[in-house]
């Protein structure tokens, strides 16, 4: 069951960082969307035909093994977690990440990069 609208956050402005991305070595940029009200995390694709969606819910997890992969049919975003651990600890419930690759930069290998981005976007109701 969604929290209730107004106990819901999302990220005040967009706000984007660039990167590598840890397994690949691509060079990476993601930015942070703000959402509406039970929206969800959700990953969008910019780099793949038709930019998918993928929804960050427990239902989408494919793999945990040294990295969390999601996933909707065959589109895969991996090495995610680092990006919800910063949003959850950020209290936000509702954003797009749009990546242009498939998985976001590594930054520092915390989830520190992340908070920060985070933080520069504000967060609201």
């Amino acid at each position: 069951m969604p929290a209730s609208p107004e106990l819901q956050h999302t990220v005040g402005k967009i706000a984007s960082l660039s990167g590598t991305s840890l397994h690949t070595g691509e060079k990476v940029s993601l930015r942070l969307h703000p959402a509406t009200v039970d929206h969800g995390i959700k990953f969008k694709r910019k780099d793949l035909p038709d930019e998918p969606i993928i929804d960050a819910k427990i239902d989408n997890l494919k793999m945990v093994e040294r990295a969390t992969t999601i996933g909707e049919g065959s589109v895969r975003g991996h090495t995610v977690e680092h990006v919800l651990a910063a949003l959850s600890a950020m209290d936000v419930d509702n954003a797009v990440v749009e990546m242009d690759a498939n998985e976001p930069p590594i930054g520092d290998g915390s989830a520190q990069s992340y908070v920060d981005l985070i933080k520069k976007a504000g967060v609201i109701f």
